[in-house]
Parts: structure tokens; sequence; C-alpha cells
């Protein structure tokens, strides 16, 4: 076995049977120019844009990247998670590719003789990847948010990896991006929490490596850009485990883009020194990228967001609900979107009243304002992709006393609203049921951390993203 770390969340592995490529994201930028390479990446070469399998943990574009999809060989077999709603395999089939297969939660899968892969689903929209291949394992956590019971499974059937890969700094703005009238309203996260999370999982899968991956990005648009200095390194990463762990029989290895391993040789590390002075690398980037930033200022020039499109799909989000479940129980107070362009600026979703409406000031209640580039929003809401809107760093919000719960609880809901999920009498089908069962320890941790006070909010739960602290790619 061997395998190459492309970049960010993707990886290439050769297996004694078929080549597998994980997550592509191989060129370019995403989330409106946000969103780029870091430490950068090279020219997808012949062989890594003609793999025998893809695998795609979910649909985020850092990690379902269109346009990289469309430089890949169609005669690649693309393997997806079986999620609740068959969204991603149709997407998967609608950019070309004919042989799409769904892989059920758990359920092994053999590639060739002694290459066998699993997918492993949590939230409504994400995955862990297994590969075994003879006595070699590798377990790509990636972004997904797993414990106790799902981790056993993976253990079960496959015993302790050779190597665990997973993501290790945040990919959401909150909080960074966030102000408060309330402090604490902003410490629902810090940097410790991924950091001691990655430290958890790692150390309960006990490989014989640990690699802080998923998270090697850098944002580059002007309202992004000051999002870098927040960002988690990951030496702090290898560093954290051994202070943690220091009898521990894992090894904590970072491995950049470029990098290998083999189980003939070993590791290829370039050993290239990328963060130390993280901040000139960053101005050298920017000032490739500037071009195409350019464009993208251009294009959004002058665009405004229409109220009738903003009120008619974000009633058509409360209309997903039974009356008075988002009121009563989930977002009682209103989440409210500050548009400049428009003479009564403050957009309001009323969640008790189920109504959208426009004031000239915010409500008394309002649990938080946001603020998004007019062009941006637009593009999402045509798009069906305004979830995504909150990992893109192209964002701000204001919490108001208390707000931050009714703020990320919305954020959540919209997740699974946009992916299909909702309305029910959409998404009740066999299919559900199938997935839902098969993701039954998954609901019995969410019900153990209920019984212990450790649920959080109703984002955290809903998304299953928490489990770092925070929604790890809440973007697209």
């Amino acid at each position: 076995m061997k395998f190459t770390v492309i970049g960010h969340s993707c990886l290439r592995i050769e297996t004694s049977g078929p080549t597998i490529l994980v997550d592509p994201w191989l060129l370019g930028s995403c989330y409106w120019r946000s969103w780029w390479h870091y430490p950068t990446v090279a020219e997808p070469s012949p062989e890594v844009l003609a793999p025998d399998f893809v695998y795609l943990t979910h649909h985020h574009f850092d990690h379902f990247h269109f346009p990289s999809m469309r430089r890949l060989d169609r005669a690649a077999h693309v393997l997806v998670p079986k999620f609740g709603v068959p969204t991603l395999a149709q997407e998967v089939r609608e950019l070309g590719f004919p042989e799409v297969m769904e892989l059920p939660h758990a359920q092994v899968v053999q590639l060739a003789p002694g290459v066998r892969v699993a997918s492993y689903q949590n939230g409504p929209d994400d995955s862990v990847f297994v590969v075994a291949d003879g006595e070699h394992v590798l377990v790509d956590i990636n972004d997904g948010k797993i414990r106790g019971r799902t981790l056993q499974k993976i253990l079960d059937e496959f015993g302790h990896p050779t190597f665990v890969f997973k993501s290790y700094s945040f990919a959401q703005a909150y909080p960074v991006l966030y102000t408060a009238d309330d402090p604490a309203d902003l410490a629902l996260v810090t940097r410790d929490t991924y950091l001691d999370d990655w430290v958890r999982v790692v150390d309960e899968l006990a490989p014989r490596y640990g690699v802080p991956f998923g998270s090697m990005v850098a944002f580059l648009h002007p309202d992004s850009r000051g999002v870098n200095e927040h960002l988690v390194a990951p030496g702090e990463v290898v560093a954290a485990f051994a202070a943690q762990r220091p009898r521990s029989t894992t090894e904590a290895v970072q491995m950049d883009p470029g990098d290998s391993w083999s189980s003939e040789t070993g590791f290829e590390l370039a050993g290239v020194d990328w963060y130390t002075d993280r901040a000139r690398h960053l101005d050298d980037l920017a000032a490739q990228v500037a071009p195409k930033l350019a464009d993208q200022a251009a294009k959004e020039a002058g665009v405004t967001l229409d109220y009738q499109t903003f009120a008619d799909y974000f009633d058509g989000f409360m209309r997903a609900f039974p009356p008075g479940v988002l009121g009563r129980f989930a977002l009682r107070r209103p989440v409210v979107f500050e548009v400049p362009s428009s003479p009564l600026p403050y957009w309001v979703l009323d969640f008790r009243r189920r109504a959208v409406y426009r004031l000239s000031a915010p409500p008394p209640d309002t649990a938080s304002i946001v603020t998004v580039n007019e062009a941006v929003l637009a593009d999402a809401i045509d798009k069906r992709l305004v979830h995504v809107v909150h990992g893109s760093m192209r964002i701000r919000v204001h919490l108001r006393p208390g707000g931050a719960g009714d703020d990320l609880t919305f954020w959540g809901l919209v997740v699974p609203w946009e992916l299909g999920y909702l309305p029910l009498t959409r998404s009740l089908r066999p299919r559900l049921a199938e997935t839902t069962w098969r993701r039954r320890a998954e609901w019995l941790e969410w019900g153990d951390a209920l019984r212990v006070g450790e649920g959080g909010t109703l984002f955290e739960r809903i998304s299953g993203r928490l489990g770092t602290g925070a929604p790890a790619d809440l973007a697209s």
C-alpha cells in the first residue's frame, strides 16, 4: 500500500489492486473565492486524474469540488455514502459519471482480493472512509464526528489501524467572525476544543500513526483574510498529542501536500516549513491569486438581493417543519439578515410567527444579526446553498445576549432542509428508515450525551458537527 497527500482533504491511495482518490479538490478555490489550498498543491498528474475509484466523504465543495471532478476520467467508479437522501449520488451522475455506488453505513465492500473499504456515516451529510489492504488499514475521519460506539465498530471490523487522518481546525464562522453583547456567547468553542478532540479520537483508535488532515487551507478573500490568524497549525496538533498522551504507542506525524508513505519504504516528507512565517507565505499566495479575486469582485459589484426571493426561500424553510415546531422548541428568537441596499434593511426570520418581514431596526428579541455580501447570499439562495455561507467565512454575525443557541440552531437546521431531508413528507421513505436503523448506534450516542448533559445546543445535536466544538465543514 502507498498513499500520497494531494492537499487539504484529498488522498491518493494505491492499494495492491485499484487506486482510490478521496475527496478531490485538486485546483482553484472554493466558497466564492474565499478558500484556497495552503500549503499549495501541485498541478494534478495524469495518474491522479485517472483513478480506478473516487470516494466522496460529503457534499461540501472542498471535498466534492465540481471543477476537479470535471477533470477526472469518467471511467472512474465513484463511491459515495448512502445517506438518508440520494442527493450526493444524483449530483455525481449529473457530472457524467455513470458508475456510482452508494455504500451503506458500516457495510464492508471488497474492491479486489484483499482490498476492503467501508463508509461510516454521521450527521445528515458526513462520513468516515476506511481502506484495508492486507495488514494495513487507513481510517480517513476527515471532517467526520464519530463517537464511541461507531469508533468501536471500526475497531471490531478492522482492528487498530495503521493510519488515522483527522481534521484539526475550524471551518465555520463561529466564533471568529462573530461579535456579541455578552462575551459568554462566544465561549462555546476555543482552539483547545479542536486539539483536544483530535487527541481523544486518535487515541481511542490507537493507530500506528495519526495525521492532522483535512484543514490545510488559507482564506484569501478580503472578507475572510483575517481568519488565518485563528487557524490551528498541524504542528500544534503534533505537540498537543505528545503533551497529552506521552506514553501513547501512536506517533503523530505532520504530512503536507506531496508527502507520501508506502508499506515498502515508509515516509517521504518534503519537510518544508510552511507555518513559522505563514504570514509571508500568505502574502505571496494572495499576490498570485489577485487577478481571480479582482474578477470575483467585479462579478459581485452592484449585485443586490431581491427581497421577495429571500422571503419566498425562507418561508419555504419554515413551512418545511410542522406548525409550531420551530418557534416553540427550536428557534424561539428571530434571526435577522442586514441587507444594506434595502430601504428597510433588517430582514427578519420570525420563527414563532412563521413569518418573514422587513423592518427599519431589528426586533428587541433578535437572537442574531447576520451580514453577508448580497451577491454571495443571492447566489447561495439560487443554488440552495445558504448553509455553506456560514463556512465560507464571507459573513459577519452579531449576537444579542443569549443569542448563540438560536443562531447556531438556525444554521444547523438549514443543512438538512437544503439537502432534501425536509419536509419529512419528501424523505419518509424506506431508504431513510433503512439508513436510520443502520446508524442506530449514533442515535444512542446522542441519547447518552443528552442524559449526562453534554448534548449542547440543538445545532450541535442536529448537525453532529460540534464534536470538535464546531461544524468542521459547514461550507460548500
